[in-house]
């Protein structure tokens, strides 16, 4: 029998997701009112009004929309096979590596030669980072504690020759870097939006479809084995997935932390630690999250338009702090 519970979590969900869709649609500096930004997403009325619904915000919210469902889709599946909590998307240098290749982009004024070169780079950023993880995280047998080591030591490497590029550079693709690194939706190639969907939707499908296999992963390595389940193919497999997914929202929109790491959190209390509930719900609620922060990064300094990654910065600091008071009460 389905759990009514549940079908009630899912629904509201996506009913609170629909409506922000509609007040991020029709939210702006240009006045238009909600009908006339429903009529011009059919093509009906004045040709301004559709040209700023259709070609500039409705693109933007469906990239905000699926970078926020792959951080919330692969937070839940990253704390669930590295058996951390703490764990999100991030944790495993992907961000690292794409700052590295984005800020090579700038610097060297490729960007400005040809916008594609910013992607192109922070995805190769990234790629290279996952691979020198793996590496260091799956030589002999996979342990998930020298996998977050690897990740933080590869992240903290690629930072450090990223500072030292920007005190040495006197170009201006610093300033640029920066407003890319904060998680900047005003500056994403659009051309590549197609890309990006098309990698996300199959990525998190195949996830979602794994998710009792991620849940063999998370079990003691013994337990997992006696039900048949070869722990090392398969973390190496939704490892790769999970960082191609990554890496490819990350790489067109910048560095948007801790997403991942609230996103599960807060799902888990309302749908418990099943994958096969968890990945899904991360995925709307990630979708929701990131569309509330990014529409609220336009209002609090309007007419001032500023990055989603500092409303989530800073809503993430406030719940990390939580969570560690929490521990400590409980450990008392």
């Amino acid at each position: 029998m389905v759990n009514r519970r549940l079908l009630f979590i899912y629904a509201s969900m996506l009913t609170l997701l629909f409506l922000a869709f509609l007040f991020s649609l029709t939210y702006g500096l240009n006045g238009i009112s909600f009908f006339a930004a429903l009529n011009a997403l059919f093509n009906v009325g004045d040709e301004n009004i559709i040209t700023i619904i259709k070609l500039i915000r409705f693109k933007r919210i469906i990239m905000v929309c699926v970078t926020g469902a792959v951080l919330g889709g692969s937070g839940c599946v990253f704390q669930a096979i590295l058996k951390n909590p703490l764990a999100d998307p991030f944790t495993l240098g992907i961000s690292g590596g794409a700052i590295l290749g984005a800020s090579i982009a700038f610097i060297s004024g490729l960007s400005a030669i040809v916008s594609f070169f910013t992607p192109l780079f922070a995805f190769a950023g990234a790629a290279f980072s996952v691979f020198t993880v793996y590496v260091f995280g799956f030589k002999g047998k996979f342990d998930s504690n020298i996998m977050i080591l690897s990740g933080v030591v590869v992240s903290y490497a690629f930072s450090s020759i990223v500072m030292l590029m920007f005190s040495l550079s006197q170009s201006t693709g610093v300033q640029q870097s920066f407003m890319w690194l904060m998680g900047n939706f005003s500056i994403f190639d659009e051309r590549l939006a197609p890309f990006v969907i098309i990698v996300a939707a199959v990525g998190l499908t195949i996830l979602f479809l794994s998710g009792n296999i991620i849940d063999g992963i998370s079990l003691e390595r013994e337990k997992a084995e006696t039900i048949g389940n070869n722990v090392e193919k398969n973390i190496k497999i939704v490892f790769f997935i999970t960082s191609l997914i990554i890496a490819a929202v990350v790489s067109v929109c910048g560095i948007i932390g801790f997403v991942g790491l609230m996103i599960p959190h807060s799902m888990r209390i309302f749908v418990g630690t099943r994958s096969m509930l968890l990945i899904p719900a991360s995925v709307i609620s990630g979708a929701l999250f990131l569309l509330l922060c990014d529409t609220l990064s336009k209002i609090i300094f309007a007419p001032a338009v500023i990055p989603a990654g500092i409303i989530t910065s800073v809503l993430g600091g406030a719940f990390f702090i939580f969570l560690l008071v929490k521990a400590k009460k409980s450990s008392v």
